[in-house]
């Protein structure tokens, strides 16, 4: 496939929450000190927490997609060779 239609979901959904992920965790790392934002959640920073969360997702994404892609084109080339290989055979 090419083109969008050879586009994997998984690059701009790892992408958004790499990125969302940085912002919120470096927002609670900035306010760690801060703790009047964060009495009513029982002293916890919680956007620390949900921010590292949603990096680690995001990070999860795109591995899975460089993973997914790089296995896409050996099974491509793979095909490729099996291809000129089976019809040298019928040949001959």
């Amino acid at each position: 496939m090419s083109g969008a239609a050879g586009m994997d979901l998984r690059y701009p959904i790892g992408g958004l929450f790499t990125v969302l992920g940085v912002i919120l965790a470096g927002y609670g790392f900035a306010t760690r000190g801060d703790v009047q934002l964060y009495a009513p959640s029982g002293n916890l920073n919680i956007n620390l927490l949900w921010g590292v969360v949603m990096l680690v997702f995001g990070l999860l994404f795109l591995a899975l997609a460089a993973v997914a892609g790089r296995r896409e084109a050996s099974d491509a080339a793979g095909a490729g060779r099996e291809d000129r290989g089976g019809a040298r055979g019928r040949d001959h």
